[in-house]
Parts: structure tokens; C-alpha cells; sequence
């Protein structure tokens, strides 16, 4: 066999291989959770999680809306308290437990794009900075919807920033598999 015929089955060969061993939808990487470290436009630091959750959009803008059963999914919110709601945002009062020590702030909650996305910012209370988004985006099914959640956080005090960072990526994952249970239930 000539060079160039050998170097074209090889090619097909190797494309053969990788579409068998390609994910296919419904796979393991509907499950997948990518976390990345993100600094914001402001300099702060914060954490990106991409990953997917099977509902509709309805039930997932729901999940993250429904302030009555936030705690439920949200772990580390001890107390919330609704300051205004309406159509485009809402203004929520948290008070938190982290390790020993408990925080309050308020975060003006924005529907910037109703089912698609919400932006969040502190308007009072504890820490300094804190902002960051929830995204809907559409998935490789109707029923298979991309998350793309972003936070922003500055507690104003010298704290071990890879301690913050490594408990909060865990506690992102148990959340997303709480949002994934929540979801399946109905």
C-alpha cells in the first residue's frame, strides 16, 4: 500500500474509533459537573459550575423561585425572609451558617430574562461583594437544559481563599444533586 492510501485508513480508522467511543446523549455527561475558579469584571473572585438538569425550563425557574421551599435545596441558608417580590425580581433577606459563625445580607434577585436567567447582587447586610447568575440554556434534548450558575463573593475579611474555595465547590456539587432530586420528584 502506498503512503497515501495507508494515511487515509488510518484517518478513517481513527475517526471510526472516536465516534464509537463518543459520549452519546443520556450519558454519563448529563451528570458531569464542571467547576471553575472566576474573577469577575470587579476583580472578585467566585466559582462557574456548568451542568445539566432534565426538566423542563418551567420546573427548573421554579426550583430556583420558589422561596418557600428554598431551604430544602440550599442547605446553608438558615433563615430567609421575602422583602418584596414581583414579576422582575425579588428582594430577599438570607441569614446563613458558615462553620461557626452566622452572616445576614440582603441580595436584590433580578429576572432579567424570566426562565432564562436571574442575577443576583448584595443590597445590605453582611460580606462585601457578593453577586452572580443563574442561566438556563438550552440542551442537547427539550427535556436536557445546560445550567450555568455564577457567584461572586467578597466577605470583606481575610480568610484562607483555597479553604473557601474547595468547601464551597463541594457544597456546590451536594446542591446541584439536591436540585437533581428535587427536580425527579416532581
Amino acid at each position: 500500500m502506498n503512503d497515501k492510501i495507508q494515511r487515509t485508513v488510518f484517518s478513517l480508522v481513527l475517526l471510526f474509533i472516536g465516534v464509537v467511543l463518543a459520549p452519546v446523549v443520556g450519558s454519563a455527561t448529563e451528570e458531569s459537573i464542571i467547576i471553575e475558579d472566576v474573577t469577575s469584571d470587579q476583580g472578585v473572585h467566585g466559582l462557574r459550575a456548568t451542568f445539566h438538569l432534565k426538566a423542563s425550563r418551567d420546573a427548573i425557574w421554579a426550583l430556583l423561585t420558589d422561596y418557600d421551599r428554598f431551604k430544602e435545596t440550599f442547605k446553608g441558608i438558615r433563615r430567609i425572609k421575602i422583602l418584596d417580590e414581583h414579576e422582575r425580581g425579588a428582594r430577599v433577606r438570607y441569614t446563613i451558617k458558615a462553620w461557626i459563625l452566622s452572616f445576614e445580607y440582603t441580595l436584590q434577585r433580578d429576572y432579567v430574562r424570566p426562565y432564562e436567567l436571574i442575577t443576583w447582587r448584595r443590597t445590605g447586610g453582611d460580606f462585601r461583594v457578593i453577586s452572580g447568575a443563574w442561566m438556563i440554556l438550552p440542551g442537547p434534548r427539550e427535556d436536557l437544559h445546560e445550567i450555568v450558575y455564577e457567584s461572586y463573593v467578597d466577605v470583606g475579611f481575610l480568610i484562607p481563599t483555597k479553604l473557601v474555595r474547595n468547601r464551597a465547590a463541594r457544597e456546590l456539587e451536594k446542591t446541584i444533586a439536591r436540585m437533581r432530586e428535587r427536580l425527579t420528584a416532581g
